[in-house]
């Protein structure tokens, strides 16, 4: 075509065919040809070649650099440099969400390249996860193909451009986009970036729409409170209020706040579920009175849940492929502020290119909130049961069972929201990584129970034996280096259940191992994890039993309580205390030493279902309040800190079953 040579074919977009294409000097380029069924439009022909004149006003650093155009059969076609690597969507669909240092580059890189677009008096109408290209050298807007200056008239009165997803109020409006909508859009793309979905979601064009016009956002997988402030602030419906890309990228540089900006949005309703800004959290009153503990058996404990009801035939065990998570760093130069390069251009660029590191870095940190975090309320799906989680919190839910034990939902970690789940019987994440542990509810061909090794963000999974049918596999937990996995085994016969032993699950090599362990009653409260995850541990006779990956008994403690049931962490993050009822003091709790000998310290707390460890020196439990409970964090003392959940209903709570899992710090 003209004096380039095609190479093959990049993808098609509004308006044009992309072709991979060599220069004369044997540098790849990207041309961009006019639609066969556009040809004959003029108005089509003007906006394509006005595209040349638009990109070369933008500074170059920012776009790919426009290097020549021409005419092929009258149909007008522009070479542009060839920007190699993988799009924003494709790595978020392939490899998972972006989070952290990741995450907060892409944001700096991104938005200066619509300062330097704005700069140019350039709109780009259609900044959206496609139109982001992970270039070795850092993230690249790319396809002005819809742009319009603002010093041209547009002819495209009375047609809409750009993807619904992305689209900001007015641009499904009279009034039309401007500069202000790229920032929408571009708060939608961070959103997306961090959890695989547009804030307004995608499915019906009606639906995302109506949302679009009439909903708050659901921005509550941007962890980093300064950021989620920024993009809220971008989703403003009001243009008006939206700050704009130069201060935006002031504030990701630490520079502003969300109260200095212009165009800050005030905080949603804070009883919607995907509220931000969240509430004050409870605190106990002085001098309340301690309410009775609940009775009955704990929901979640084996006699709440399957009892080896496993179907046999279906699972098969194999090793699904997969890539490792990249990230990308940013380099370059603005205005002596950052160093970076956030290129960009019309043309698309390869899909299948693999991004590379570099060795730049961002050199002004992201500030540290002046405040303890919001609260961010989440009703639970099916339940009247309520979350009031705050970014840095040690511990989160992983997931629950309703009815019983008889439906299980799990976490997402794209969303961080919960969904039916009926692969496993129980889930537990790894705090280190991104892998969740399932035990799988159908046997193996050759009639094994296995455990799941999940990536709970790509949704891959290893499945691996680990016992013989009739055992199976209950309440996994990761061992603090995330090497092993264990559970919890017991025979099933004829829908009852007996205590077995436990099996560890070995992560890298995929191999599971049951041990039998015959001492009295060992089991019955579950296995958990010793200090370093060099042992395990249970009761046993009303004692506790520790035992080393082998199966073979290490020590056992005396006059350490009752045992009580825990839905996290039985052992203390520094691995020196665990909990259990005292001795003789009915359900009051005791952190009794793993090394025995020394007094317990008495923890003045009237609960016999308990979320477990915190922290060092404090705990979650559950008690009753009005009709339902509530979830509240104590210190060793008993003084309330705040409530972390509440469940109105109590028969309802009486039937479900929680599962938590301590955060990476």
């Amino acid at each position: 075509m003209g004096e380039y040579r095609l190479a093959g074919r990049l993808g098609e977009g509004g308006q044009g065919i992309v072709y991979l294409a060599t220069s004369p000097e044997g540098t790849q380029v990207a041309l961009k040809l006019l639609r066969a069924d556009l040809a004959g439009d003029a108005g089509a022909s003007e906006r394509f070649v006005r595209e040349v004149a638009l990109a070369r006003r933008v500074a170059p650093f920012c776009t790919a650099q426009v290097v020549g155009t021409g005419l092929f059969g009258g149909r007008p076609y522009i070479v542009s440099e060839y920007i190699e690597g993988p799009t924003l969507a494709d790595v978020v669909r392939e490899q998972g969400p972006r989070s952290g240092t990741t995450l907060h580059r892409l944001a700096v890189g991104t938005v200066t390249a619509l300062v330097a677009i704005h700069q140019a008096g350039i709109v780009h109408r259609d900044f959206k996860p496609s139109n982001v290209v992970l270039a070795p050298d850092g993230p690249r807007v790319i396809d002005f193909g819809i742009a319009k200056a603002l010093d041209i008239a547009s002819t495209l009165t009375g047609s809409v451009i750009g993807t619904p997803s992305y689209m900001a109020p007015e641009q499904l409006s009279e009034s039309g986009p401007g500069e202000k909508s790229d920032l929408f859009a571009w708060a939608c793309t961070l959103v997306f970036a961090a959890s695989g979905q547009p804030p307004f979601g995608q499915d019906s064009v009606p639906a995302v729409v109506n949302r679009i016009m009439h909903a708050e956002p659901d921005t509550a997988c941007l962890t980093d409170p300064a950021l989620r402030a920024l993009v809220n602030d971008c989703l403003a419906k009001d243009p008006a209020r939206r700050p704009s890309a130069s201060e935006a990228l002031m504030r990701l540089l630490g520079r502003a706040t969300s109260a200095d900006a212009p165009g800050r949005q005030p905080p949603g309703d804070p009883e919607g579920p995907t509220d931000v800004t969240g509430r004050r959290p409870v605190e106990e009153p002085p001098g309340a009175p301690e309410p009775a503990a609940p009775t009955g058996s704990p929901a979640g404990s084996p006699t709440g849940s399957a009892t080896g009801l496993l179907r046999q035939g279906t699972a098969t065990v194999g090793r699904p492929g997969g890539r490792g998570r990249t990230g990308w760093v940013v380099a370059g130069g603005v205005t002596g502020v950052l160093v970076l390069v956030a290129a960009g251009a019309f043309t698309a660029a390869r899909l299948s290119g693999t991004a590379g590191r570099t060795n730049a870095v961002v050199g002004t940190p992201f500030p540290a909130p002046a405040t303890a975090p919001a609260a961010r309320p989440l009703t639970l799906p099916g339940t009247s049961v309520r979350l009031e989680e705050r970014d840095g919190d040690p511990i989160r839910l992983a997931s629950y069972t309703v009815d019983g034990g008889r439906r299980l939902y799990v976490r997402k970690h794209a969303t961080g929201r919960f969904t039916p789940e009926t692969r496993y019987f129980e889930y537990a994440l790894d705090p280190s990584t991104n892998l969740a542990l399932g035990t799988d509810v159908d046997y193996s061909t050759d009639l094994f129970a296995t455990v799941s090794v999940v990536d709970h963000v790509t949704g891959r999974r290893r499945v691996v034996e680990v016992s013989r049918k009739p055992i199976f596999p209950t309440t996994p937990r990761w061992s603090p280096d995330g090497r092993y996995g264990l559970v919890t085994l017991y025979r099933g016969s004829d829908g009852d259940a007996t205590e077995y032993g436990f099996g560890i699950v070995d992560v890298a090599l995929e191999k599971g191992r049951a041990f039998r362990i015959t001492d009295e009653g060992a089991g019955e409260w579950r296995f958990f994890w010793d200090a370093g995850g060099r042992a395990v541990g249970t009761w046993s006779g009303g004692r506790m039993r520790f035992y080393d990956l082998d199966g073979k008994p290490l020590r056992t403690l005396s006059d350490v309580g009752t045992p009580v049931w825990v839905e996290g962490d039985d052992v203390s993050p520094s691995g020196t205390r665990f909990l259990a009822h005292c001795a003789a003091a009915g359900t009051s709790l005791c952190a009794y030493p793993t090394s025995g000998g020394a007094e317990p310290v008495r923890i003045p707390v009237a609960s016999n279902r308990l979320i477990g460890w915190w922290d060092d020196g404090h705990v979650a439990v559950w008690r009753e309040r009005g009709g339902g409970y509530e979830a509240v964090v104590t210190d060793l003392a008993g003084r309330a800190a705040r409530v972390i959940a509440t469940a109105r209903e109590k028969a309802e709570f009486d039937r479900m079953g929680f599962r938590f899992s301590r955060v990476s710090p």
